[in-house]
């Protein structure tokens, strides 16, 4: 299960790194405008297009991500995301 918060600012992730939880370094590149958990090294950002990817804009970058991951869960809020990564945790 992917966990998605369609939301990303440094308010946010300060909030994340706050309850406990790791916040990868590139989740801070200007164009990760979502924020995504899988249980692998804390939370990501999403949106932002890599080397690898062929520089895609954000809103492919987006798309392709809705693509390839199977199964996400959209989180309401940041409240919501903290809670279930805790959930999760258990």
């Amino acid at each position: 299960m992917t966990l998605v918060l369609k939301d990303n600012s440094p308010e946010i992730r300060e909030k994340i790194r706050q309850a406990g939880i790791n916040v990868c370094s590139c989740a801070e590149h200007k164009d990760s405008v979502w924020l995504d958990f899988t249980g692998i090294n804390g939370v990501h950002g999403v949106g932002y297009s890599d080397e690898t990817d062929g520089n895609l804009t954000v809103e492919q970058e987006l798309a392709r991500f809705q693509a390839e991951v199977k199964d996400i869960v959209y989180c309401k809020d940041v409240n919501e995301f903290i809670e279930t990564i805790k959930q999760q945790a258990k």
